[in-house]
């Protein structure tokens, strides 16, 4: 799997594809949240996640997909 750090929290994602939400915190792992990347593909999901201007950024082989992290609706 893979890990990465951004605004206080950790992105795991495991070579099956699914992914964590972790609160960095002194006091010990808080998950915050989890899910599985839809349309996985049947090879390891080895690619690091990225983190930049409030988008997760997640390439499995041919795909990537972009989640917004700030939670804001678009029109």
């Amino acid at each position: 799997g893979a890990v990465v750090y951004a605004d206080g929290h950790i992105y795991l994602r495991s070579e099956a594809g699914e992914v964590a939400l972790v609160r960095a915190t002194p006091e010990g792992y808080q998950e915050v949240g989890r899910f599985s990347q839809p349309d996985r593909s049947d090879r390891p999901a080895w690619p690091y996640p990225v983190v930049t201007g409030g988008q997760l950024y997640l390439r499995d082989q041919d795909n990537l997909l972009c989640y917004d992290l700030r939670g804001k609706t678009r029109n």
